[in-house]
């Protein structure tokens, strides 16, 4: 027993000096092993602030703006004021690349250990990364209204005035910036309204824009505000001629801006008076004149020994009469009617506007008077929405943040008044209604290519089915056409057009 108890006390006294060594030799080893751990931890929790730190910088970028500068400059700002250095653990310099509706975000950091060190590991790289898809975060609305004179009908136009601010009303409620929804207005009859928006004006006489003028206000004519002046110009304009057009043309005088010569030519600014088939074509259907356009004044234009005459008309406003018979004296006389802006409508254009209250004020101003050109209205509503001149507010063709929407409004089929209208003198064109319709469905195709979405509604009973049939073409889709008979349905349409609108936009 003795000796057996001798052998495993001198076991344990050279077993424990083996572990000691043991120990001492794994010692580094451990320790190694647990600082990695610990290194390695600090680098992970680095990796997951710095996810959600590019997360979160993304999406401010996103929101921000739809320039790329703009873009990124946002998401430096935005790690500089939330995920510092000290904050985020280690030094980060986001790289950022914009890729069609794609914002991506990137980058590496180096966290500096502190175990590590000891077996030569001063860094370790983290890597993150993030893709953020870009929705639309604005809104272009242009609401084109029919204010002809058969909306006076059971105050009609009474209605189109609630429903037209209920629409308002929705799209900006719906958001918390407002910067994001610009609504525009095009009310239309004979023809749109610019009013000194074509001066280079705001109505209240502000510069507008640039101050850049696109209407010829001949000499001896003024602005007015009066839509009953005998003499002064309201607003309205004619549609341009394509060819013959002559800025250097002379006006004829007291014609009012309706004649104009180009040394022997009587075209001078495209509209012949010699013809019977002039046709401003296609720039009365595609987005491509910019101005200049000439001015609106009801009357009509008769040949040398023709009589001014008629209702309205007197010597004292022909252009080149002689005697109390009114017989036009050259080859051609204009003859100015008592009322040059019958059929001009008293609101005028809005472009787009993120401006609450003055676009619910301007509603009022519809009154219904003239007769309806509906495709006129559309393409001044094509040329309210486009980034190009005369209007520019719109953002660019196929922006993505930005979403392109027109609202056609009409309560009943295009027709043309028999003596003016926005394609001059009756008897001096070829239009009629057939082409009408058809050109309204030229600008709607136009649009759609564009990427507009477009809403169409037509109202009350005066519709024909072969007007709610065109309409029906002209909307984006089946359902985006909508037919109110009544006055309750059109408010019922508005609301919900605005209500499907205002879930395209992000809510910031």
């Amino acid at each position: 027993m003795t000796t057996y108890r001798q052998k495993l006390s001198l076991y344990l006294r050279q077993a424990k000096g083996a572990i000691v060594i043991m120990f001492a030799l794994m010692a580094p080893v451990v320790v190694g092993s647990a600082g990695m751990a610990i290194d390695f931890a600090g680098a992970y929790l680095v990796q997951q602030r710095l996810a959600q730190a590019i997360d979160s910088a993304a999406l401010a970028g996103a929101a921000s703006s739809s320039d790329a500068a703009e873009i990124e400059n946002r998401i430096r700002k935005f790690f500089e004021a939330n995920y510092p250095p000290e904050k985020l653990g280690a030094t980060f310099d986001p790289e950022v690349e914009i890729v069609g509706d794609e914002i991506r975000v990137g980058g590496r950091a180096r966290y500096h250990t502190s175990f590590l060190t000891l077996i030569g590991i001063n860094e370790i790289d983290v890597n993150a990364y993030t893709v953020v898809q870009r929705e639309v975060q604005g809104l272009e609305v242009a609401l084109v209204l029919d204010n002809t004179g058969s909306m006076a009908t059971n105050d009609n136009i009474g209605t189109l005035k609630s429903a037209t601010k209920s629409f308002i009303n929705i799209l900006f409620e719906r958001t918390s910036n407002p910067d994001y929804v610009r609504i525009g207005m095009v009310p239309y009859s004979n023809s749109v309204r610019i009013g000194r928006y074509g001066l280079g004006y705001t109505p209240d006489g502000q510069v507008y824009g640039d101050g850049d003028v696109f209407v010829i206000l001949p000499p001896g004519v003024s602005y007015t505000t009066n839509h009953d002046s005998s003499s002064g110009w309201y607003g309205c304009v004619v549609e341009h001629m394509e060819s013959g057009y002559q800025s250097s043309a002379t006006p004829v005088n007291n014609a009012y801006g309706q004649l104009w010569r180009y040394s022997s030519n009587w075209k001078g600014h495209g509209w012949n008076p010699g013809s019977s088939s002039n046709d401003p074509y296609d720039f009365d259907v595609l987005d491509q004149h910019d101005g200049p356009w000439d001015i609106y004044m009801y009357g009509k234009v008769v040949s040398n020994g023709e009589y001014c005459n008629g209702s309205g008309y007197s010597s004292s406003r022909c252009s080149d009469c002689t005697g109390n018979n009114n017989r036009c004296n050259s080859s051609y006389c204009y003859c100015r009617n008592s009322t040059p802006n019958r059929g001009c409508p008293y609101a005028y254009i809005i472009p787009l506007s993120s401006d609450q209250e003055t676009l619910l004020d301007r509603v009022d101003d519809m009154v219904p008077e003239g007769n309806t050109l509906g495709n006129v209205g559309m393409l001044w509503g094509s040329r309210l929405i486009s980034p190009e001149p005369p209007f520019t507010e719109g953002s660019s063709w196929g922006n993505e943040f930005w979403k392109k929407a027109i609202i056609m409004m009409t309560d009943g089929d295009n027709t043309s008044d028999g003596t003016y209208s926005n394609y001059w003198f009756a008897n001096k064109h070829n239009m009629n209604v057939t082409k009408f319709n058809t050109r309204f469905g030229e600008t709607c195709e136009d649009l759609k290519e564009k990427g507009v979405l477009i809403y169409t509604i037509t109202f009350a009973s005066g519709t024909s089915d072969n007007t709610k049939a065109y309409y029906r073409d002209c909307a984006s889709s089946e359902s985006q056409y909508y037919d109110a008979p009544t006055q309750e349905k059109l408010l019922e349409v508005f609301d919900a057009i605005a209500r499907e609108l205002s879930n395209l936009h992000i809510k910031q």
